[in-house]
């Protein structure tokens, strides 16, 4: 679960940024990143053109720094090391990651809707990454969305700070920690205050705003709920997933999302995507088995690498399960088996190994 939100880090897109600031694998400062991000951005002038007026822009440097939290606590930067987390090197070996690199140098140009929208394989990227490292919070907020169907703002919070977050936190802290003892009395401390100014000032209402209503527009990033007016939220009709496929999600606990996500879930969106055939599933793979070797070292994940091949082959306008993908690696490594082989990593992990230098599809 993600412990440390701001109520104005509301936009995914700027996050894409923060991997491609990183890929150099120089250690930076979280305030050096923020400096770095908030002058990239800054340029961008072309705000008064949007039609809605979206929440959590950046525009100062103590926002750009939220933003760097932000992507520390979804992995795309490891805090220990300052280096790319595991989601920041996985965004790197995807095709969007190329256009936010040239960006970054200065060798392509970006509006400000570009930088804030994301396209449908990179929705189901951030929902990967949402749902693994902010369970089981994510997950409750968004089946209360989808069953409420149409909500305020404010009733939201109250929903997330005062029944779903006091449960999340029993699960991600200890028992002594004063975190889970403060959350499970937020509804008795709100309740005593009489004055709706009296409350919009308190302490407890910060926290509220910083910690619910960032979930409400991640979600509307990922494309499962839309604003339909201020202060408003209804479920997007018009989304790429299937809602019932999303209501299982939130019932999933993270060592069962990525096999889930990438295999039925995945599935519902078959009827936008065209099917790719064996060909184009080994090449994308072999594609995005040089990337990942390039920012993990020798040690590839295998099942990150189906994900990522399916996220890729998304991008290209290509639907393949995960299981696809992985029968494809198997027949692979039967026909070339001096050349594609899996190895045991540590806990279980298989680790895939291709000699794409050598091989010949």
């Amino acid at each position: 679960m993600m412990l440390e939100t701001h109520g104005d880090v509301c936009r995914l897109g700027y996050l894409r940024i923060v991997p491609c600031l990183l890929e150099d694998n120089s250690p930076k400062t979280f305030d050096f990143l923020a400096a770095l991000l908030h002058d990239i951005v800054k340029g961008i002038g072309d705000r008064d053109l949007l039609v809605s007026k979206p929440i959590g822009l950046i525009t100062s440097l103590v926002n750009a720094r939220n933003y760097v939290t932000m992507a520390a606590e979804l992995n795309f930067i490891d805090r220990k090391s300052q280096l790319l987390g595991t989601f920041g090197k996985l965004y790197l070996t995807t095709d969007s990651a190329i256009k936010f690199k040239k960006f970054v140098d200065g060798r392509e140009s970006l509006n400000l809707i570009e930088l804030i929208t994301l396209n449908d394989a990179e929705k189901l990227f951030f929902l990967w990454a949402l749902f693994i490292q902010d369970y089981p919070f994510i997950q409750m907020i968004t089946n209360w969305a989808l069953k409420k169907k149409k909500f305020r703002r404010q009733e939201a919070m109250i929903y997330a700070m005062e029944e779903a977050y006091p449960q999340a936190l029993k699960k991600a802290l200890p028992p002594s920690d004063i975190r889970r003892k403060e959350a499970e009395k937020f509804r008795e401390k709100r309740l005593s205050i009489k004055d709706k100014i009296e409350w919009i000032k308190s302490s407890q209402y910060a926290k509220y705003r910083h910690i619910a209503p960032p979930r409400l527009e991640w979600l509307v990033d990922c494309g499962i709920l839309k604003r339909s007016g201020r202060g408003k939220y209804e479920v997007n009709d018009q989304m790429i997933y299937d809602q019932q496929k999303i209501l299982k999600l939130t019932t999933l606990r993270p060592k069962k999302i990525e096999s889930y996500l990438f295999n039925d879930f995945i599935k519902g969106m078959a009827r936008w995507y065209k099917q790719a055939g064996r060909t184009e599933v080994i090449k994308t793979m072999i594609q995005v088995y040089d990337r990942m070797s390039f920012h993990f070292g020798g040690e590839v994940n295998l099942t990150y690498l189906e994900c990522m091949t399916s996220i890729v082959l998304l991008e290209n306008g290509l639907i393949a399960e995960k299981q696809k993908i992985h029968d494809a690696f198997n027949s692979l490594a039967l026909q070339f088996p001096d050349k594609i082989y899996v190895m045991p990593g540590g806990r279980n992990v298989n680790i895939a190994y291709i000699n794409t230098e050598e091989l010949e599809i």
